[in-house]
């Protein structure tokens, strides 16, 4: 008796995965949240729907590798689908030289702001390029714009043009971009010493 009660109770957890696995997938199905051929992320895991199962849904990542999760934890996970979006957001700090002068950093600021709005596929209502403060070894401008493209491969080439648009902009400024560096002073022990008398 204790036994056939021990497996009604395996068997009745495992029948409560089942059940649970298959209205998540029922809930997918309903709700949409990701569909096979989407590029997501659920969870911690990154890439790129594979297969929806009754019982689990396979996701290919960007290593290749092959995750499958269960129906019933997709359903409760929060999922975030990049092929829904409908542009692309480039955002960054670009740090110059501390030799910068201020009229340079006008020219710069205004430059990559003309680079930015000159492209047809930069979206115009928001376009952001401000001197956003003084870094630890440069100063530092805030970047934001967005790439009105939902393809990751045109998103690159924009990308690409925009940011050497901006070293040219930074180029014909007079000025550079920084590097981490550091500055030490030296003082000579002979100077510390106090004098004898």
């Amino acid at each position: 008796v204790a036994g056939l009660v021990i497996g009604g109770i395996a068997i009745a957890f495992a029948a409560q995965k089942t059940v649970e696995n298959f209205f998540g997938a029922v809930s997918i199905g309903v709700d949409q949240p990701l569909r096979v051929g989407d590029f997501v992320k659920a969870g911690d895991v990154l890439g790129t729907v594979e297969k929806i199962g009754l019982r689990s849904t396979r996701f290919r990542t960007l290593d290749r590798t092959l995750v499958t999760i269960p129906n019933g934890k997709v359903a409760d996970m929060q999922i975030e689908t990049f092929a829904e979006r409908d542009r692309i957001r480039l955002a960054a700090v670009l740090g110059v030289e501390y030799g910068t002068t201020a009229a340079q950093m006008r020219e710069i600021v205004s430059g990559i702001e003309a680079v930015l709005r000159a492209h047809p596929k930069i979206w115009p209502d928001t376009v952001v390029v401000a001197f956003s403060g003084f870094g630890a070894s440069s100063l530092d401008i805030e970047l934001m714009a967005w790439f009105l493209t939902t393809d990751i491969g045109e998103f690159r080439t924009i990308r690409q043009e925009v940011l050497v648009g901006i070293m040219e902009v930074v180029e014909k400024a007079g000025s550079s971009f920084a590097f981490p560096t550091r500055t030490v002073h030296l003082v000579d022990s002979r100077e510390a010493r106090p004098e004898p008398r």
